[in-house]
């Protein structure tokens, strides 16, 4: 007879760390990349600017960028997300007397996650806006 003490562990505390991780993964990498490839970018927007084009119009094209980047973010994270807690469920069906019937889903720390993460896209986009629209011919050569 083999005996376990796997199900007599509390994981709220661990739970809680990782929930934490992912909050500041999603807000992180959403905003730093688009704020990163924003700034390589400089040159470029330097060039739209000189060649006439409006604050409006280089804040279309940087908040489509960004919402581009987030749905497509939040759509592929979801997908695998869930692929990956069924199949956990299944792995791990016989660990547990009586086995989930099905997911729990923490809806609310899913929304506070996408707030936190369109809030860090959104000031990524809104400081690159600012920063193109004061672009000048001079900011077209490399540094």
């Amino acid at each position: 007879m083999v005996s376990s003490s796997l199900t007599a562990v509390d994981l709220a505390g661990l739970t809680d760390i990782e929930l934490g991780f992912a909050l500041l993964l999603g807000a992180g990498a959403g905003g730093l990349v688009l704020a990163l490839g924003f700034t390589e970018r400089r040159r470029a927007f330097s060039i739209l600017r000189t060649l006439g084009s409006t604050t409006r119009q280089l804040a279309g094209v940087l908040l489509g960028e960004a919402v581009l980047t987030l749905v497509g973010g939040a759509l592929a994270g979801s997908l695998a997300g869930w692929a990956l807690a069924e199949m956990l469920v299944a792995v791990l069906a016989g660990v547990f007397d009586p086995p989930p019937d099905r997911l729990a889903v923490p809806w609310d720390y899913l929304g506070g996650v996408l707030v936190v993460t369109v809030a860090a896209v959104l000031a990524a986009a809104l400081t690159a806006t600012a920063r193109a629209s004061r672009a000048t011919a001079g900011d077209l050569r490399e540094r």
